[in-house]
């Protein structure tokens, strides 16, 4: 084994050194198909234009998904609106991807992309429910992945929150977990719900849900600005260059929790947003993420839940969490969509105006705003 010289005098002296390598036992990891909202199904897509075809209709950067690395996307409509959220992990060759999608979703969403292939070759084959967990350091490294011999598949990833997800059959990832080499404990689902405050991650069923816009919900991490057109591009490009929204997440405090998603009021407004998670903290009291409208988005301020005859006071501890930062500097204003007003009338040139028709022109391709769905 490794030896050590030691000097004495004149003389040199050998003593053996025993190595010891001791793992850090810090890791800890919560069943999300045992918690509710948070089970997922598995999605196969393939095909060689499979990732042509995903990378035109999510809001994700398809190119930066890697063997090890999940993306996280959004499916939206072309107005820039909610449908879903996914997240992609790569298949058994290059033209095929997995998405895992909240299970209450799997079937519309299969649907959805089926009316939406028109012209390329891609398949879409739902594989069921499948088991996940959601594996993370407490000093925010990159978790070793499990034993690959346990037929335990894992992605580093950033949502449902940031970590390492794990997929197997539901009583494989519980074995193996269990006897992960750095695991330090399994957590429930208010374990869970601390690690998704700490790091301002919204969910499907919480904040996250259908018909609001990306911005609004703290889901920016799951839009590409810069990869090209893919449905609802347009608006939410709009968003980020010209103006903000009027919603969006932010961490609030409270000493007890309420018992079901609450509205929040202040002084000026009856409706300054929607409290919607939770969880106990260690040092009193809880802290969650809520809804509110900008103009509440600041620390400090002070919000009420009302449950029945009773009242609770709500502290605002941040600003904006996983809102849009924008191109501009000073964005006081928020964007109108859903319109561009009046367009001024084109001049008619001096042919025209005296009673010709113009030539008929024909525009081949796809507008920036997505694919429109082919008829059932």
């Amino acid at each position: 084994g490794p030896t050590a010289i030691k000097r004495r005098g004149p003389q040199r002296l050998r003593a053996s050194i025993r190595v010891v390598i001791v793992a850090c036992v810090t890791a800890r990891y919560a069943l999300l198909h045992e918690i509710p909202g948070q089970a997922r199904a598995r999605l196969r897509l393939h095909g060689p234009d499979t990732r042509r075809f995903l990378q035109g209709t999510l809001t994700a950067d398809v190119d930066g998904l890697e063997s090890d690395r999940a993306v996280v996307a959004a499916l939206c409509t072309v107005k820039g609106k909610l449908v879903s959220e996914l997240v992609l992990v790569p298949g058994a060759s290059h033209d095929e991807v997995h998405a895992l999608v909240p299970a209450d979703q799997a079937a519309s969403l299969a649907e959805h992309f089926d009316r939406h292939i028109i012209m390329d070759q891609v398949q879409v084959e739902s594989l069921g429910p499948v088991g996940v967990a959601l594996l993370w350091e407490s000093d925010g490294t990159d978790p070793a992945p499990p034993d690959p011999t346990t037929g335990v598949e894992s992605w580093l990833t950033r949502h449902p929150a940031p970590g390492r997800l794990c997929v197997a059959e539901p009583d494989a990832l519980a074995r193996a977990l269990a006897n992960h080499t750095t695991v330090e404990a399994r957590v429930d689902a208010a374990g869970f719900g601390v690690r998704r405050v700490a790091t301002a991650s919204p969910a499907w069923g919480h904040e996250l849900r259908e018909g609001f816009f990306p911005p609004e919900v703290g889901f920016v991490y799951a839009v590409s600005y810069d990869k090209g057109c893919f449905l609802g591009q347009e608006p939410l490009a709009r968003i980020h260059a010209r103006g903000q929204v009027n919603r969006v997440m932010v961490r609030v405090r409270a000493d007890r929790a309420p018992a079901a998603e609450v509205d929040l009021a202040d002084d000026e407004r009856p409706d300054a947003g929607r409290w919607t998670s939770w969880a106990p903290m260690s040092t009193g009291g809880v802290e969650g993420l809520a809804i509110v409208r900008r103009t509440a988005a600041v620390p400090g301020q002070l919000l009420r839940a009302t449950e029945g005859d009773a009242s609770l006071e709500v502290e605002v501890l941040s600003g904006p969490l996983g809102d849009d930062p924008g191109v501009g500097r000073a964005r006081a204003a928020t964007v109108k969509l859903g319109g561009r007003g009046p367009r001024p009338k084109p001049k008619r040139s001096a042919v025209f105006a005296r009673g010709r028709r113009p030539p008929k022109v024909v525009t081949v391709g796809v507008p920036c705003g997505g694919l429109k769905p082919r008829s059932a």
